[in-house]
C-alpha cells in the first residue's frame, strides 16, 4: 500500500524532525488528505531520463515570440536541474521570458510574509499569542481578540480586504493606500467566526503583516525581509513592491486573452504588500527552495518552522500553515501554494520527502501553472509512480457483468482497458485521488486488500449503478 511504504531520503536524514510535523497534520475529516503518510523505498534522484525536449513538449504552446508564457524551474536537493523561459515577458518590446525575468508572484508571496513574522517572534519583538491590537491599535476591539498566529494560519476570522473593497465599489483598479485599507478593516465590527475556531483563507491578515512589520520593527516589510532573508540567502532580484514608482529591471507584464489576442492586464497602482506584491525570479526562488535544505537565513530552524501545519481549536491541524498549503499529489507529501493576480498565475510545489520542487510562473490569466506543475511532476517522477503503482496492475473480472478489465501500468500511469473489447475502445487513465482510490471518467474505483495487504479486487461505482466488484484473477 502506497501510504504504508517506508521512505528513506536525503530529507529525512537532514531533517528528522520533519516526520513528526507531518504526523501532526491529520484530522477526522474524510475529505482531506492524510498528511501522516509515511513513504517508500529509497527512490532514485537521478532524473537523467528527462530531456529538455521533454520539457519543451509540455510548454510548446508558449514557445513562440507572439504570446505570453511561463518561466519554469525544477530543483533537486537545493540545486536547479532545469530552468527555462517560454513565451514573452513584454509583448510591446518582444522581450522573452527567461529564468531571471521578474514576476509578481501573487499569493505565493504569503510564505515570505509569514517567515518575517516568525523572525520577529524569534527576535522577541512579537508575541504570536498577544492581542493584535497591542501592535495595531487601529483595529477594532472584537468580542474575542485575534492574534498574529491566527492571521498566519488564516484562522483569525477577519473579513477579506479585497472582497470588502469590491463591495464598497472601490475594487482594485482604484489607487488605495495602506491607510485606506487599514481604515476599511478598522470599521469592521464583526468577524466571520470566533478567532482560532475555523480556517478561512483571508488576505486581510497578510496585508496586516506589512503594518505589523513597520510598527514592531521600525522597518518596512521590504527592508526587514531583505535584511533577514533575501540578502543572506542571496536573492538579489527579489523585493516587496511597496513603491509604485520603483523601477524593476526585467519586469514581466501580465496579460489576459481577448478576441484580438493577448491584451495587457497590468495594474501599476498597487503598493499594498504582504498578501501579494513580491517580485522575484525563478533563479531567486530556486535559492529560497534550497533554504529548506541548508538554512542561510536568520530564522533559526527554518525548515521546521516553515513546514509546520496550523491548527484550530476544533482540529489538531489544518492543511495550511505559515503561508504554505500541506497536501499530497499521487500520495506524495507536498507543501505548495498558488497565486493569481492581474494576469499573473504562479505555482510552487515541493515534494518534501524527495527534496524535489517545481516552480512555474506565468503571465496570462488563462494559463494554469498548477496543471503544468503536475505534468512536470509526472515527467520527473515517472519512475517513482511506476514503483508505487506496480502492485495495482493485473486483470480483474466481474462475475455479474461477465467482463474483465486489465489495469495496465505505463510510464508511471495506470490505465483501465476492457479485455477482449472493441479495439476502438481505448485505455482510460486512472487518476489517483487518495490512498487506494482512483477516478476514471465518471467512475470511482477503490482497490481493496486482503489480510496480507495484497490487492485482491476493486469496486467500481458509477452514478446510477452503485458499487460493482471486480476480483483479481
Amino acid at each position: 500500500m502506497m501510504n504504508r511504504l517506508v521512505f528513506i531520503t536525503v530529507a529525512s536524514l537532514l531533517f528528522p524532525a520533519m516526520n513528526p510535523l507531518i504526523s501532526q497534520a491529520t484530522d477526522s475529516n474524510p475529505h482531506r488528505p492524510d498528511y501522516s503518510t509515511d513513504y517508500s523505498t529509497d527512490y532514485s534522484t537521478d532524473y537523467s531520463h528527462v530531456s529538455e525536449t521533454d520539457m519543451d513538449s509540455i510548454f510548446f504552446a508558449f514557445d513562440r515570440p507572439d504570446t505570453p508564457g511561463c518561466a519554469v524551474g525544477v530543483v533537486c536537493n537545493g540545486e536547479p536541474i532545469f530552468t527555462k523561459g517560454y513565451g514573452t515577458a513584454n509583448l510591446d518590446y518582444g522581450i522573452p521570458i527567461r529564468p531571471d525575468s521578474r514576476f509578481m508572484i501573487a499569493s505565493v508571496s504569503k510564505q515570505f510574509a509569514a517567515a518575517a513574522l516568525m523572525m520577529m517572534a524569534q527576535e522577541g519583538l512579537l508575541d504570536l499569542e498577544e492581542d493584535l491590537r497591542t501592535y495595531i491599535p487601529e483595529l477594532p476591539e472584537f468580542e474575542k481578540p485575534i492574534n498574529a498566529r491566527q492571521i498566519i494560519h488564516h484562522t483569525s476570522g477577519l473579513r477579506d480586504i479585497y472582497d470588502l473593497l469590491s463591495l464598497a465599489d472601490i475594487g482594485l483598479d482604484n489607487t488605495t493606500t495602506n491607510e485606506d485599507a487599514l481604515a476599511m478593516l478598522s470599521r469592521q465590527q464583526r468577524l466571520n467566526f470566533e478567532p482560532g475556531s475555523e480556517y478561512l483563507y483571508s488576505n486581510s491578515g497578510y496585508f496586516l503583516m506589512s503594518i505589523l512589520a513597520k510598527n514592531v520593527t521600525g522597518m518596512s516589510l521590504r527592508e526587514y525581509t531583505h535584511k533577514h532573508f533575501f540578502e543572506p540567502i542571496g536573492m538579489t532580484a527579489t523585493h516587496w513592491h511597496d513603491d509604485t514608482e520603483m523601477i524593476v529591471p526585467d519586469r514581466v507584464i501580465s496579460y489576459l486573452p481577448t478576441s484580438r489576442g493577448p491584451g495587457q492586464f497590468y495594474r501599476g497602482n498597487m503598493d499594498r504588500v504582504g498578501a501579494r506584491g513580491l517580485f522575484t525570479t525563478i533563479d531567486d526562488f530556486v535559492l529560497w527552495d534550497a533554504n529548506f535544505i541548508e538554512n542561510r537565513s536568520h530564522l533559526d530552524n527554518f525548515t521546521e518552522v516553515m513546514s509546520r501545519p496550523g491548527f484550530t481549536t476544533r482540529r489538531d491541524s489544518i492543511n495550511y500553515g505559515t503561508g504554505l498549503r500541506h497536501g499530497v499529489y499521487r500520495d506524495l507529501v507536498t507543501i505548495a501554494h498558488g497565486g493569481s493576480y492581474m494576469g499573473f498565475r504562479t505555482n510552487y510545489m515541493h515534494f518534501r520527502d524527495l527534496n524535489l520542487a517545481i516552480i512555474v510562473f506565468c503571465n496570462q490569466s488563462d494559463i494554469s501553472p498548477a496543471a503544468y506543475s503536475r505534468q512536470v511532476a509526472d515527467l520527473y517522477l515517472r519512475h517513482v509512480f511506476a514503483e508505487m503503482f506496480e502492485e495495482f496492475a493485473g486483470e480483474y473480472t466481474s462475475e455479474s457483468l461477465g467482463v474483465t478489465f486489465s489495469v495496465i501500468l505505463e510510464d508511471g500511469d495506470l490505465y483501465l482497458k476492457r479485455k477482449n473489447g472493441d479495439p476502438q475502445d481505448g485505455q482510460r487513465r486512472l487518476v489517483w485521488s487518495a490512498e487506494d482510490r482512483f477516478r476514471v471518467d465518471r467512475w470511482d474505483i477503490r482497490f481493496e486488500r486482503d489480510s496480507d495487504e495484497r490487492i485482491r479486487k476493486f469496486t467500481l461505482e458509477a452514478p446510477r449503478t452503485g458499487a460493482i466488484t471486480f476480483r483479481r484473477e
